[in-house]
């Protein structure tokens, strides 16, 4: 029936355009083949329809199958509806063409892909780069069926805010694993806000604490409990989430035993080794410079000893995709291993290595990933991993251009225009970028450039005022000063050249108001009379010139002698 209505369609189709050609006198008889299996139209057939039905189906279930585990059921259920509504539509719709149906099955496909990535990116990461406990306060001391206050104080070593910050314990009911009686439902605290740091100093003082009233277990075991804490928050408007660790001694009752103690009661603890601080010198580490990395560690078993020690240190990789990528932190031995022979029960090892870090790291904290491999006194093999962040900074580079300076001379009281552009060079903005001008030849001048971008070039435009006659080679200094994005102030030094001149005296350039036109014979006397009246002008600055520069001399002859004579009485007082 479909096909019947078609071919009514076409004839009427046909007809139409006869009648349109004979009208218009164009008509230009072809003959075609009169083949009844021959298609005139590009209008998609049934099977055409049920094929790209199933390739959607099928493309929704393989996505589904590998993404499955990574999306909620609202993500899924929205994968899903995207297309079913693609499959009805391309289903239902009468004399949709074969071109049609393949463009509503990509598109369909990109915008299942789209909405899939999206997913992706939205759920929450796992960082340790912007997070770390700060070293605040002491470990405390928990007693059995005592009383203690567990503080966690939270660092955040990027300059980004994090938002929305919820710290939850891992509790446990495990003596072994968790040392305090549970007696909330629910021990999640919000922060709900911890500022971006740009170094070290001001990430403590931007810190933000979580405390816990805890009562202490009675059974509780003697030693170091390792607590975890789970972090997640909102950074860039982005969800993350990270793992925060810190370590709570107990000590239990008599006879409640150790914590590392084997199940099999042959009383050997399992020895952890944990890192209690680091340091780098110096203590900036620059992009492209070489620091000495000491690490603190602590066999934390109060019975075991630990030897045949090796620490594996891992820097995070940077790069634009897998081709591209390389550790932030090289060693410069080659090697990133460091290996102790042993380290006693309760001991504690320094390790040092020298590395150095990439040209090209912008400024933020790296991570440094350590896994620690050792035995104890019966070569039982033990592997734990924990990582450090150290901070990167970026040196501030800047450069200017030649200055243009119009006029190249000027007299007192008159003005000369200075023009030259500031171009940040480094990979850090510049803040409050100024210019100033010091001589005791001129005044004004200071002028604002403001905030320069990484990359950016800062244009300077101003004028200077002639105040007193150049003695000197006439450079003056010019101060190009910045601010980090600590605050500190630098500044840079470098010369233009401009000379300032007396104005002559007005009767030296005294010229006739009116020339007589009928003693035209007088006129070279009095191109002469000004011209020699030009010479005089010259000759007078010169002396005056020379005469500020023999005063000048002679002054400082005599700051020299009397500071030759003090410098003599001085020595004669010693002796």
């Amino acid at each position: 029936m479909k096909k019947q209505g078609t071919w009514k369609k076409r004839i009427f189709l046909l007809l139409l355009a006869l009648f349109f050609a004979l009208q218009s006198g164009a008509l230009q008889m072809t003959a075609y083949a009169d083949d009844d299996d021959e298609e005139y139209s590009d209008e998609a057939d049934d099977d055409e329809i049920a094929d790209a039905v199933n390739r959607l189906s099928t493309y929704y279930k393989n996505m589904r199958l590998v993404n499955e585990d990574q999306l909620t059921e609202e993500q899924l259920g929205k994968l899903e509806k995207i297309c079913n509504d693609a499959r009805n539509y391309i289903a239902g719709t009468d004399d949709i063409t074969s071109a049609q149906v393949e463009i509503h099955v990509s598109e369909t496909k990109a915008l299942m892909d789209s909405y899939l990535q999206r997913c992706l990116a939205e759920r929450p990461q796992s960082t340790v780069d912007y997070l770390a406990v700060g070293n605040i306060y002491d470990a405390p001391v928990a007693k059995g069926g005592e009383g203690v206050v567990l503080i966690l104080p939270i660092l955040n070593l990027g300059e980004e805010a994090l938002k929305n910050v919820i710290v939850t314990p891992v509790i446990s009911g495990s003596v072994k694993e968790w040392p305090f009686e549970i007696s909330r439902t629910g021990y999640a605290e919000e922060i709900g806000e911890i500022p971006g740091s740009h170094n070290i100093e001001e990430a403590y003082a931007n810190h933000r604490e979580v405390r816990y009233a805890l009562a202490t277990r009675q059974d509780v075991l003697t030693g170091y409990y390792k607590l975890d804490f789970n972090i997640v928050y909102e950074r860039e408007g982005k969800a993350e989430k990270a793992v925060l660790s810190t370590y709570i001694k107990t000590i239990g009752a008599e006879g409640s035993g150790m914590l590392d103690e084997e199940a099999e009661g042959s009383k050997t603890s399992t020895p952890r080794i944990i890192v209690t601080g680091f340091e780098t010198d110096p203590a900036d580490v620059y992009a492209g410079s070489t620091f000495m990395l000491t690490i603190h560690v602590k066999n934390t078993s109060a019975r075991t000893a630990v030897s045949n020690v090796e620490f594996d240190l891992e820097a995070a990789k940077e790069g634009e995709d897998e081709n591209t990528l390389y550790a932030s932190f090289l060693p410069t031995s080659g090697s990133n291993a460091i290996y102790v022979p042993s380290i006693p029960s309760g001991g504690e090892a320094q390790l040092q290595i020298e590395m150095t870090a990439k040209a090209d790291l912008v400024q933020k904290p790296y991570a440094i990933d350590m896994t620690m491999k050792y035995e104890d006194d019966k070569y039982n093999p033990y592997e734990n991993k924990t990582s450090l962040s150290v901070p990167v900074k970026q040196l501030s580079r800047i450069e200017y251009s030649s200055a243009e300076i119009l006029p190249e001379s000027i007299t007192v009281g008159g003005q000369a225009n200075v023009v030259f552009n500031v171009y940040n060079t480094g990979k850090t903005t510049l803040y409050n970028v100024k210019v100033r001008f010091e001589d005791e030849t001129v005044s004004g001048g200071d002028a604002y450039v403001g905030k320069l971008e990484s990359g950016a070039t800062g244009s300077v435009d101003t004028m200077l005022n002639g105040v007193a006659a150049t003695t000197d080679d006439g450079m003056i200094k010019t101060i190009i000063s910045y601010e980090n994005d600590a605050g500190e102030v630098t500044e840079v030094e470098t010369e233009i050249s401009l000379f300032v001149t007396e104005e002559l005296p007005p009767d030296d350039l005294y010229l006739p108001e009116e020339i007589p036109e009928e003693t035209p014979g007088r006129l070279p006397l009095i191109l002469g009379a000004a011209a020699a009246g030009i010479v005089i002008a010259i000759i007078i600055i010169v002396l005056i010139v020379k005469r500020r520069k023999k005063k000048r001399a002679q002054k400082q002859k005599e700051d020299d002698l009397a500071e030759l004579l003090e410098d003599s009485g001085n020595g004669e007082d010693k002796k």
